[in-house]
């Protein structure tokens, strides 16, 4: 046999090969397609059931105890469970225990394998899980894949299950970054009734090494918005010694500590580090005292961009801000000047003075803004 020969068997051998390959993906792909067809199929018959068992409780509408095992029905019934209300969410749990659905995806769940399996039993039972359901949600918040840690968070706050909050909080210092975000989202749906077990945690926590937990905890007060613990924040920021858990406090108190969170803002505005005083400008105008513009346009003068950025800001969200930013387009210092012009800018003064300057209405403040705008243009 001759190198000829061989050259073309060895070419016909790879044609084969490709044409049996191109075969096979085309045929996964039928048998792909076919499978959706009838998975869509049956999830719409099965959407069409339930509507009828809704709409009509006791009449007979039996569905095959098969359904059970079968995914389509499992999705159905999360579709159905997220569109329903009153009587009829009743109406649709009794139909999920009678088939025994639950149990099922919480005996996947407790199974090793296959994971992708045993996260959509998560999932499933984070949309259609109750009380009953409560236990295994709570004993996989420690399981060994983060996506399923995270289901099971987010299902226990849907049921809105109370006891779960500390398990919930136990985890929080040994989470990874994202996994403790996504819990802390479950944690806000807790709303009020989260309150004071998020206290109670930060209060045992505050003084140890590692506070990511903390931060997190403080962040989630303020979300939640929840008035009552301004005092308690403004004790923290007091003791505070982590720059983290100061400027999450100091956000918080921009939320829930009212006027009373004042007189801690103020001395975190003297702070010597630049990001307390930005988030404290912030905070400070967010509570809405008019009294703390004086302070507010000293912050115009800081060494630092975001302080005067935000104290700029700030004064243009207060009564008789607009008045201090217009004072400072005078200054003799030129970033007060750059800050409040921005500002301004920002708010919509500038445009006004324009307005009555095209109108031939223009007031000396008017004329100082926009001689400062025009010289920054020319510059």
């Amino acid at each position: 046999m001759n190198g000829t020969t061989i050259g073309v068997i060895a070419v016909a051998v790879v044609l084969i090969v490709d044409v049996v390959l191109l075969l096979g993906l085309v045929a996964m792909k039928t048998v792909n397609r076919r499978r959706a067809q009838s998975y869509k199929l049956r999830r719409a018959e099965y959407v069409a059931t339930l509507s009828r068992c809704l709409a009509s409780p006791g009449s007979n509408h039996p569905i095959d105890g098969r359904a059970a095992d079968d995914d389509a029905f499992l999705d159905a019934v999360i579709d159905m469970r997220n569109i329903v209300t009153g009587h009829e969410i009743e109406t649709l749990a009794g139909i999920v225990d009678g088939l025994g659905l639950a149990r099922r995806q919480e005996a996947r769940l407790r199974s090793r394998f296959p994971l992708g399996r045993r996260l959509r039993a998560a999932v499933s039972l984070a949309e259609i899980g109750d009380e009953t359901t409560a236990t295994v949600l709570i004993e996989h918040l420690s399981d060994r894949e983060p996506e399923i840690r995270i289901q099971c968070a987010r299902g226990l706050g849907r049921m809105q299950h109370t006891a779960a909050i500390d398990a919930i909080l136990e985890r929080l210092d040994l989470e990874e970054a994202w996994v403790r975000a996504r819990f802390a989202q479950t944690l806000v749906r807790f709303g009020a009734k989260a309150t004071w077990p998020l206290v109670a945690y930060i209060r045992v926590n505050l003084r140890h090494h590692d506070n990511e937990g903390v931060v997190e905890a403080i962040r989630v007060l303020g979300l939640i918005g929840d008035r009552e613990v301004g005092p308690t924040l403004a004790g923290v920021l007091r003791v505070a010694s982590d720059p983290e858990v100061a400027i999450a406090t100091i956000e918080a108190l921009g939320v829930v500590g009212g006027p009373l969170a004042i007189r801690p803002l103020k001395a975190t505005f003297r702070s010597t580090d630049w990001r307390l005083r930005a988030k404290s400008a912030t905070s400070l105008a967010n509570i809405g005292d008019p009294s703390i513009n004086p302070l507010l346009a000293r912050g115009l003068e800081d060494a630092n961009w975001w302080v005067r950025r935000n104290s700029a800001a700030g004064l243009a969200s207060l009564p008789g801000g607009n008045e201090a930013l217009v004072r400072a387009i005078g200054s003799d210092d030129p970033f007060a000047r750059d800050a409040a012009a921005e500002a301004l800018a920002d708010c919509g003064a500038l445009a006004s003075a324009r307005e009555r300057e095209e109108a031939g209405l223009a007031t000396a403040e008017d004329s100082l803004l926009l001689s400062h705008m025009s010289g920054q243009v020319l510059a």
